[in-house]
């Protein structure tokens, strides 16, 4: 058996390996083998150490990345690719369940 500090190590380096690549399609099989753990391992190690899955993490980057740059008043298509995905549909519902607002909205309100 790995000391705790060991597989807690690891875990924060895939944090830090989604934080650099969340605009790049990352699978849970990729991240994990990063780390050297099985899949169903780091999932759970990942969530006792942040409170959330590795999925629901990455979601939540690219939605405060994309609030960040349609702040800065980027189109919604533009923005839509820079974090990560592959049609503004499902990044506009998935944008308005997080925030309440869809992009261009939030745009409006918030952009420059």
């Amino acid at each position: 058996m790995y000391p705790k500090i060991y597989l807690y190590k690891r875990i924060k380096d895939a944090k830090i390996l989604i934080d650099r690549h969340f605009s790049d399609p990352i699978k849970l099989n990729d991240i994990s083998e990063s780390v050297y753990l099985s899949k169903y391992h780091f999932l759970r190690l990942f969530k006792e150490a942040y409170g959330t899955t590795p999925h629901q993490y990455l979601k939540r980057k690219r939605i405060e990345k994309a609030k960040e740059l349609l702040g800065r008043g980027l189109p919604v298509n533009e923005v839509c690719i820079q974090v990560g995905f592959e049609s503004i549909p499902s990044f506009s519902n998935l944008f308005k369940r997080e925030t309440s607002f869809t992009p261009s909205e939030f745009r409006r309100h918030n952009g420059k």
